[in-house]
């Protein structure tokens, strides 16, 4: 017969033994789940929006329309870590001029946009939905516990930033431990679609979905940013844990649109890519096929070639003739020219020229890489930036080391060092709705500018008028006679010697004057890469040298106030040009470069409105500009 007492404790101990597989199942659930769940592509959208959409003004000499497409929510793993918890909805709020809570702070933009895409990394998001959501699976995981105690300790947040960022396995990344499977990756997606539809305004604001896949290689950056025209989407992006390389990216693509979707893909930060932006062989080490050329020049047809985290333009150490290459040059040592846009833009040329297919052949955009949520806050006298709490200080950004250290030979770079308040994309639409805002993306009917508001129009032809006595009769005959940016020039007519290119910019309003419009072409030809940069049109009736130098404007910025001269430069500035260096047996490309007068950085607003003290060698002003696509001509 068993005793009473013996029976009693064995049922506390089989209590316990129950409770405490129960209670370790909860902490430590089994994972990473990496079970298939089914991803089909399905129209999403909950509301029509047609009747509204078709109700918007059309404008067919088109309006210029202004985004960003490159901002991080809580649901994004570096984002929430560094404490961030706003979501995309209240992303889309701040993006259409409404307050939200930043860091304990009620902040509200300015200048609304036009338009936002919430590009939420795609690697860990359903981990950090998991995270941040009672009652999801893994929510009560030690690490998602450890992960919540973190948000508000800057200590510990740096720690577990590093650990996340260098995690690997056999060289790659992986899913965290207490990942619960693809259906918590789909419910963080969820988020972010009905933010979309909830905040999509036809002709007022207009959201684009999209995430960012991120892809890193030996610590280079070769992210893209994906987005969709309509809300025809799969039910999870595949992240980079997933399409481990640009190749699988493009593949998952092609996927989508076979599923119905429309989709492209636009890289950023090639600065700090460490020369894996733009390869010579693909990532098995094979050379570069027609598969690889032709899917790159397919769906990625843009590039972000200004952002928070630098320049990707050009850098002083490479284009020593270039006299605004010193701009924003944040990149990873050693430095390489291959990180940079425009040596992209003349080696795609080559490819074209051997290859028959250009796979560089980018529209350029710009946006901010926000991390707060804040989407298109690029004012240098704001004094939230961009990064969490990294920079959110005038004392941080003058005194902490830069968080993304590309190795022993980047160790104390500083915060100002390596960030600025980001950039912006303008796009030339009919209107103001998904359909034509992702349209004009895809055909690179797009400008890119490094915060401010600047507006640039380029045109190329055969058949222009010298000169155009009003705005609307040159984008007229702009259309009428030749082609915009980022299209192709045709092949140049036998009664002809060059093409003739239509620019037009005007200021941004609340910014300085311009001071002019440069041309920078490149070409191929006979196995070498060339460029020039040729300056175009001048403010203050300054013409160009026979050096083909420009006498500067004595515009100084003001070190005590922040004020610039207001006497000085253009509101805008317009010129018909044709090329007198043209080769039609050359390939070529050009682009526009509107260069502002000085103004004073966010560095100089620190110390007059902080009274912090930088360095003497820190820069305290800057010249704003805007970067048009390019046009290209092929000779065959």
């Amino acid at each position: 017969m068993v005793n009473k007492k013996n029976l009693f404790w064995l049922s506390i101990i089989i209590v316990l033994v129950i409770l405490g597989c129960f209670f370790y199942k909860t902490l430590f659930p089994g994972g990473p789940d990496l079970s298939f769940v089914p991803n089909p592509i399905r129209d999403r959208a909950t509301n029509s929006k047609k009747l509204e959409e078709s109700k918007v003004t059309n404008h067919p000499l088109k309006s210029a329309y202004f985004g960003d497409l490159h901002v991080h929510t809580s649901l994004s793993f570096d984002a929430y870590i560094g404490g961030t918890v706003a979501t995309p909805s209240d992303a889309y709020h701040f993006a259409k001029g409404n307050p939200i809570n930043i860091f304990g702070q009620q902040k509200k933009m300015k200048r609304p946009l036009d338009f936002a895409g919430v590009s939420d990394h795609a690697e860990f998001i359903g981990e950090f939905y998991s995270v941040q959501t009672k009652g999801a699976p893994g929510y009560h995981a030690m690490m998602a516990r450890v992960f919540r105690g973190a948000a508000d300790d800057e200590a510990k947040s740096l720690a577990l930033f590093q650990r996340i960022r260098k995690q690997k396995k056999g060289g790659e990344r992986k899913h965290m431990g207490f990942f619960q499977g693809f259906g918590t990756t789909k419910s963080a997606w969820d988020m972010i679609l009905t933010a979309a539809e909830e905040h999509y305004e036809p002709g007022r604001f207009t959201t684009l979905v999209g995430y960012e896949w991120s892809a890193l290689k030996n610590d280079g950056h070769l992210h893209r940013n994906v987005f969709f025209r309509d809300m025809v989407v799969p039910d999870y992006p595949i992240s980079a844990l997933e399409a481990r390389t640009a190749e699988e990216l493009w593949e998952n693509l092609a996927k989508y649109e076979e599923g119905g979707a429309t989709v492209l893909a636009i890289p950023h930060n090639t600065n700090l890519s460490k020369g894996l932006a733009f390869p010579d062989v693909k990532n098995d080490g094979q050379p570069l096929d027609a598969n690889y050329l032709n899917a790159r020049n397919k769906y990625e047809p843009l590039i972000e070639i200004f952002q928070a985290k630098g320049n990707s333009e050009v850098h002083a150490n490479f284009w020593k003739n270039d006299e605004f290459a010193d701009f924003e040059n944040n990149t990873y040592n050693p430095i390489k020219e291959n990180n940079y846009v425009r040596y992209a833009l003349k080696k795609g040329l080559e490819y074209k020229s051997k290859q028959g297919v250009n796979p560089y052949k980018f529209g350029l955009i710009g946006s901010t890489d926000t991390h707060n949520a804040t989407p298109g806050t690029t004012v240098e006298t704001e004094p939230n930036q961009n990064h969490t709490r990294v920079d959110l200080t005038a004392d941080a950004r003058r005194n902490r080391e830069w968080v993304l250290s590309g190795g022993p030979l980047d160790k104390g770079k500083m915060v100002y060092e390596a960030i600025n308040p980001g950039g912006l994309v303008g796009v030339w639409a009919t209107k103001n709705t998904r359909g034509e805002i992702w349209d004009a993306l895809k055909r690179k009917e797009t400008f890119a500018t490094s915060g401010g508001r600047i507006q640039v129009r380029f045109f190329a032809g055969y058949d222009f008028e010298n000169k155009y006595d009003n705005y609307d009769d040159l984008v007229s005959a702009g259309y009428e006679k030749g082609v915009p940016m980022g299209s192709d020039l045709p092949t140049l007519p036998p009664n002809k010697t060059a093409p003739t290119f239509l620019i037009w910019a005007t200021k941004d309003n609340e910014s300085a004057n311009l001071d002019r419009l440069q041309v920078i072409k490149g070409w191929y030809k006979d196995g070498v890469l060339n460029e020039q940069i040729y300056n175009v049109a001048l403010s203050d009736d300054r013409v160009v040298q026979k050096d083909g130098s420009v006498p500067e404007l004595a515009a100084a910025v003001d070190l005590k106030t922040g004020d610039w001269d207001h006497s000085k430069g253009a509101t805008s500035l317009q010129t018909t040009w044709t090329d007198p260096d043209f080769d039609p047996a050359a390939e070529v490309f050009y682009y526009v470069r509107v260069i502002e007068l000085p103004t004073a950085r966010y560095t100089l607003w620190d110390e007059i409105k902080e009274g912090i003290k930088y360095p003497a060698d820190a820069e305290r002003t800057i010249r704003e500009r805007a970067w048009s696509s390019p046009i290209w001509y092929s000779p065959k």
